[in-house]
């Protein structure tokens, strides 16, 4: 936006400072329309030669301004995508850690039970 600006801004303070408005241009009653002094006329020439190569800047950064909003779009995915991912990892994560915590239960009590039977197992050799 600062560059659009300053490519408006920049000729126009040089066309400003050869051609005074108060001075070098003139209201023509007769015509309808205002009288130029040469300075002035040379200075917009000079402007108009150049619209073309300025529409052209503008259109060129406003072209990478929507490039740079595509690429800011994008990375908001990825970043979204990456916290789903990530939240998916975690709850995974606990309830293998949940799985783990019932299955060392289950061994726990299934090797009191095997001791147990161990125990009676021996004892009925006698």
């Amino acid at each position: 936006m600062i560059c659009m600006m300053l490519t408006v801004v920049i000729p126009l303070q040089s066309m400003a400072e050869v051609c005074n408005p108060k001075n070098d241009i003139i209201e023509n009653s007769r015509v309808g329309g205002f009288v130029y002094s040469e300075a002035c006329h040379v200075e917009f020439g000079k402007l108009r030669l150049i619209e073309k190569e300025r529409k052209k800047q503008i259109e060129h950064l406003e072209e990478s301004i929507k490039l740079k909003d595509l690429a800011l779009d994008v990375s908001d995915k990825r970043i979204d995508n990456w916290q789903k991912a990530s939240y998916k990892m975690e709850d995974r994560l606990l309830k293998m850690e949940e799985n783990t915590e019932k299955m060392n239960l289950v061994y726990f009590g299934l090797g009191i039970i095997v001791m147990g039977l161990a125990t009676w197992s021996a004892g009925q050799l006698r």
